[in-house]
């Protein structure tokens, strides 16, 4: 409760600074409220992009699912089955057909009638690096296409050149159980 006057307070002094700084009296005074941003249903914590030949192997309840956005910090996907908010499950990301990232982590943040919404959890480094590089390959590509109005796609042999090179170093995840495709 403590924290909640303080806010107020400091709103009270900003309007009031606000106020004398532009020669206002207090009929006139300006309208400012403060909303917390937990509270803004839609505040992100990375940029978005949709994706068409993007999907997800779920392993329990076991069901291929279309993903629709992808970020850096989660994916949103369309699902018949039923995900509880809060679950973790364990996936298979897919690009065109071919596993990018296995043994994916994904928690369910919030479940919609049409979208199953999702935030990464425990990525390794080698996942996180690969992630990264699909959302940045998808911007560049979106923006090249809106600056030369060409639709390059280049971002597919990115993410599997990107595959390979981190084969080759021999970075791989931990070994887990295996999801069967």
């Amino acid at each position: 409760m403590g924290k909640d006057n303080n806010k107020s307070g400091l709103v009270s002094k900003l309007k009031t600074k606000l106020d004398r700084m532009l020669g206002r009296k207090n009929a006139e005074s300006l309208g400012i409220d403060y909303c917390p941003q937990k509270q803004v249903p839609a505040a992100r914590r990375a940029f978005r992009i949709d994706v068409d030949n993007m999907h997800v192997i779920c392993r329990t309840p076991r069901v291929k699912c279309r993903v629709h956005d992808i970020s850096a910090s989660g994916i949103g996907f369309s699902s018949s089955k039923e995900f509880p908010v809060g679950t973790v499950i364990e996936a298979v990301l897919l690009w065109s057909g071919k596993p990018v990232l296995k043994h994916l982590k994904l928690k369910i943040t919030r479940r919609t009638p049409k979208i199953v919404g999702c935030e990464f959890t425990d990525l390794e480094r080698s996942q996180d690096k690969i992630i990264s590089k699909i959302v940045l390959a998808a911007q560049k590509r979106m923006i090249q296409k809106k600056h030369s109005g060409k639709h390059p796609d280049k971002t597919e042999e990115e993410i599997a050149r990107e595959v390979e090179a981190q084969k080759k170093r021999g970075i791989a995840p931990a070994a887990r159980k295996k999801i069967k495709l």
